[in-house]
């Protein structure tokens, strides 16, 4: 299962090369007053197998309009600090949508230094570890599985915290046994697509079985519910109200934000 997943990814890279901006850029008291050129590029990877099969944008990143965010985000705004400026470009990209992985982001201030072409700040997403909420369900050996996922999980990155198991009912099929469901926050440095991939390797690893059935019982179930304070499918938090709950005990600032 994992091995198919991983061969049917067809990993693009989107490349923007010098888009050139001003904006007001420093501390000094002439920085604040003086607009100033910026040099901005930036490069990410989605996986464009839906893309190309079907010849459609609507399921490739419109990096036009994210372009436009980015835009709207720096010129003729203010900062300090060209490395917090790169920052905010980095978390607009991470933002905008779950598919988009490898971001790099490059900032150059021309001409900063004397002597000095340029000041360059570079982002890159393989240096920054991501946040993802993960809900865990079983209702096969449920507490002796609950338990044992855990050490599965801590091979993927840092556990930062997690919610007690509740028991919910089965929804839709509901001749099994009850389920005994969880989640927690973990710290890891892979991107979404081979994040939501190592789960199924878990998954298979710990003896599940898919069938036709897909609400039959389950050794156990693991589900990425948000990437980096993106909600992965809200689909999933309408039928299963638990999962909003488990969001709201350990992400709350999604719901306040939104």
């Amino acid at each position: 299962m994992h091995k198919s997943l991983i061969s049917s990814t067809k990993l693009l890279k989107v490349k923007i090369d010098h888009l050139r901006l001003r904006a007001y850029i420093g501390y000094l008291d002439w920085e604040k007053e003086k607009l100033q050129d910026l040099v901005i590029s930036f490069s990410f990877k989605y996986d464009a197998e839906q893309a190309v099969q079907a010849d459609d944008v609507a399921y490739a990143p419109d990096y036009k309009h994210l372009t436009k965010l980015i835009i709207s985000l720096v010129d003729n705004q203010s900062f300090h600090l060209i490395e917090t400026l790169a920052d905010k470009i980095y978390q607009t990209i991470a933002g905008f949508n779950e598919t988009i992985q490898a971001i790099k982001v490059v900032v150059e201030k021309p001409h900063a230094l004397r002597f000095a072409d340029n000041v360059k700040v570079k982002i890159s997403g393989k240096d920054r570890l991501h946040r993802a909420l993960i809900a865990l369900g079983s209702n096969i050996d449920a507490e002796e599985n609950m338990t044992k996922v855990i050490g599965y999980l801590r091979e993927l990155g840092t556990i930062e915290n997690q919610t007690a198991c509740i028991c919910t009912k089965p929804l839709k099929f509901e001749a099994q046994p009850d389920f005994l469901n969880a989640a927690l926050l973990l710290h890891t440095n892979l991107p979404l697509i081979q994040l939501q991939a190592r789960l199924k390797q878990i998954e298979l690893k710990m003896g599940r079985v898919r069938t036709v059935n897909k609400n039959a019982p389950r050794v156990i179930d693991l589900d990425v519910i948000t990437f980096n304070g993106r909600i992965i499918d809200t689909k999933d938090m309408v039928e299963l109200p638990f999962l909003a709950g488990f969001v709201k005990e350990l992400q709350p600032e999604i719901f306040t934000r939104e």
